[in-house]
This record gives structure tokens, C-alpha cells and sequence, in this order.
């Protein structure tokens, strides 16, 4: 990047790295959190939601505007045009800050200690990544970042698997990514749902938990319901901001409810391929009953199974 300014020195907050993970799911309000925390006054949030280095052997954070960088790429043209801009919301010294360290950590191997350095931008504030991918990570890193991070805290939204898949193959019809001649033919379909990796690994929650859990036990883990955040958004945000250590009662100009994507467009779903998601998932579905309670348990009722 032109024109790098000196990176800044900033009083840090009580952990040395990320003072918290999402860990997914993909397509499970992942950007609401990321709106709603980048407004409470505790937090700074990397400039790029969705980080995506841990799942990486050689760093590849996204810079150009793809996977939540859009407030990036407005920085970086103002730096190269010279000017000053201040985008509003955001602290332009820690901002660059990360810009430079996230530049100089692509094309390099994977190391934590990179990683680490990435939220010392943070200063005295909360910071954490929110990078949806992680459901899968690997074993060796999570045991890493367990040893190196333990006070580090993860956080999964879990969603009814039938709603996010479908809600995944939408963005992939939108992205020209899903044949959708899949919709036609039930046993196809049923065969993309257990080959395609944006199902396979981010579309069973208890999975996800039970594999993050087994290798990071005493990491601070908790789960939040994709439906009590569309049911109660305000009582699910302060939830949050307690769990990671924020004042649930700061006030900010953010409606809890407010979602970027609202107007965005699904497919509908035929009513054959319904039937094929519910089969698929069923066992998911009372398993997550199970793990999670609360309005989890009306999935099942919700598609029929007993």
C-alpha cells in the first residue's frame, strides 16, 4: 500500500490477541454481529469482517473489498488519492494499522504469532474475529490457539440447517455458483447436499460444537440461536455484549434489528426438494433439540418430524 504511515503503539486490553472467535455458521447472521458489535463504544472491529486466516497454510486476509472489506478498500483509495478521510465509525490510525500488518502477513506462511499481531490495533478495546469459515478448522490449530489464547472467547450462532442451506444455495444462484436444473430432479439434489462444501462441515451446529470443544475444552464457548436473534434481537445483543465483556446497556444509535441483507432475495423452495433437506437433516435437527433447547426444539415440529 502507498503512502504507509508509522503504525501506532496503543495501551492493550487484558488478552494479546483476539478477545473472541466466531466460529460460524456460514449464512447464520454472522454480518448482524459484525454490525452490531463495530457500533458499541467497547469495541474496535477489524476493518475486514471475515479475517480468514486460521483456515489458511499462506495468508490470504481479503483486502479488496470481498468478505466484508469494503471499509478497506475506501481506505486504501483515500490513501492513495492522498487524502484524509475519516470513514465514519472507524478509527483511521488503527484502521491503517491493520491494513499494513494484514498486507504484510499475505503471501506468508501461517504463523499465530502474525495472526496475534493483527488485533494489537485494538488498543484498549474488545476486538475479535468473525470469520464463518472456521466451523472445520483444523485440529493442530484449534489445540494452538487453546495453548497460546486460553482466555480467548468463541462464539457459534447455530441455525436451522434446513434454512441455511437454503439460504447458502440462494447466494450461490445469485453468484451464478448452483446448476440450478438440481431443483428438477430430487436424487441429484440429495447427491449435491453430500458432496458440496458449502454444506458438508457448516451445516450441522452440534458437529461444529462438539469439534471445538473436544480439542479447545477449556476455551470460553457459547451459542447463540439464529432465531432468538431474529425473534428478540435486542435481548440476544446485550447477551453478547455481556458474554464478551461489554456493557449491555451502553447506549448506541444501532437498531438491534437492523440487517443488511433484509431485502436480498431467496429462491423459492420447491416443495420436493423441501422434503429432501428435512430428510437429510433430520437427524441434525432433534440432535440440535437436544444440545441447544429453547426454540430449537420447534425445528422439528417446524418440518414435520416426530
Amino acid at each position: 500500500m502507498a503512502c504507509q504511515p508509522a503504525i501506532p503503539n496503543f495501551d492493550m486490553s487484558g488478552i494479546d490477541g483476539p478477545d473472541f472467535i466466531c466460529v460460524g455458521m456460514p449464512k447464520a447472521g454472522t454480518g448482524w454481529l459484525y454490525d452490531q458489535l463495530q457500533c458499541h463504544p467497547a469495541f474496535w472491529m477489524p476493518p475486514v469482517k471475515e479475517i480468514l486466516y486460521l483456515n489458511r497454510k499462506t495468508g490470504r486476509i481479503p483486502l479488496d473489498g470481498r468478505r466484508g472489506g469494503r471499509t478497506v478498500r475506501k481506505l486504501i483509495n483515500s490513501v492513495r488519492r492522498g487524502e484524509d478521510t475519516v470513514i465514519q465509525g472507524r478509527d483511521r490510525s488503527r484502521d491503517l494499522g491493520f491494513v499494513q500488518t494484514a498486507t504484510e502477513c499475505n503471501g506468508q506462511a501461517f504463523g499465530l504469532d502474525r495472526y496475534i499481531s493483527l488485533f494489537r490495533f485494538k488498543g484498549e478495546l474488545l476486538s475479535g474475529d468473525i470469520s464463518p469459515m472456521y466451523t472445520e478448522l483444523d485440529v493442530g490449530v484449534i489445540e494452538e490457539l487453546a495453548e497460546r489464547l486460553p482466555d480467548t472467547k468463541l462464539l457459534l450462532i447455530a441455525r436451522d440447517p434446513v434454512a441455511r442451506a437454503w439460504s447458502r444455495i440462494s447466494m450461490n444462484n445469485r453468484g451464478g455458483k448452483f446448476d440450478l436444473s438440481l431443483l428438477d430432479d430430487a436424487k441429484r439434489f440429495r447427491s449435491y447436499l453430500e458432496t458440496s462444501s458449502y454444506i458438508q462441515g457448516k451445516s450441522f451446529p452440534t458437529l461444529i460444537v462438539e469439534h471445538w470443544r473436544r480439542h479447545a475444552p477449556r476455551m470460553a464457548f457459547r451459542t447463540f440461536l439464529f432465531d432468538d436473534i431474529a425473534a428478540e434481537p435486542d435481548k440476544v445483543r446485550q447477551e453478547i455484549w455481556s458474554y464478551l465483556g461489554a456493557d449491555p446497556h451502553a447506549p448506541v444509535i444501532l437498531p438491534a434489528d437492523y440487517n443488511r441483507k433484509a431485502k436480498v432475495k431467496k429462491l423459492d423452495m420447491p416443495s420436493a426438494i423441501k422434503e429432501v433437506l428435512v430428510e437429510f437433516f433430520a437427524n441434525e435437527i432433534k440432535a440440535c433439540a437436544e444440545m441447544f433447547g429453547g426454540r430449537a426444539r420447534e425445528w422439528s415440529a417446524r418440518y414435520g418430524l416426530s
